[in-house]
């Protein structure tokens, strides 16, 4: 297995003053802007039920995550792949990730998130995106209560979740959900 070193943020983003442009380590313009900026331009993509960007954005990480691990996620270990997603989401302001194994069930946990809509869709959409694009297939994030925790799940049952989370059900009613035969339904 590949043991990358860890994440290095220096000169990760390049900044050209007498351009006025902001480049990121593979060369992409990146565009710097506040949470109260980004927060109404969220709240309408969440309004139209479109995150597609805020997915893109995630994927994006992901596909960098992979280069500076040098490769494919898979050949990397599980603690350096979190490693290096963590510290990416951290480098662009989204907070601090943690994962949580609960079972068969992983759960993202993250701290000091943006506040960009009340339900936590946009950084749903955002990890759903990184971990889609770490793991090469369609992965859902879905937000289970208010304090930033993220359930892992198929995108088809990712509805279901979203509406038994809505309800009140708990992470470890969930997962005993989704472990039951035909996901509880």
């Amino acid at each position: 297995m590949l043991q990358p070193s860890p994440f290095d943020p220096g000169g990760f983003f390049e900044f050209d003053l007498p351009q006025g442009e902001v480049r990121a380590r593979g060369g992409q313009r990146m565009l710097l802007l506040s949470d109260t900026v980004l927060a109404p331009l969220v709240s309408t993509a969440v309004q139209q039920g479109d995150l597609t960007a805020v997915r893109r954005l995630g994927r994006w990480m992901g596909d960098e995550v992979a280069r500076a691990l040098g490769g494919a996620a898979a050949d990397a270990s599980p603690e350096a792949v979190l490693g290096h997603a963590a510290a990416m989401i951290s480098m662009c302001g989204w907070g601090r990730l943690h994962l949580e194994r609960w079972g068969d069930a992983l759960l993202a946990r993250l701290e000091g998130l943006p506040a960009l809509d009340d339900d936590q869709l946009a950084v749903a959409a955002l990890l759903g995106g990184l971990f889609s694009s770490l793991s090469k297939r369609e992965v859902a994030c879905v937000p289970v209560d208010s304090t930033g925790k993220f359930l892992l799940v198929d995108p088809e049952v990712a509805e279901d979740v979203w509406n038994w989370a809505r309800d009140g059900e708990d992470v470890p009613s969930l997962v005993r959900r989704l472990a039951a035969p035909e996901a509880g339904r």
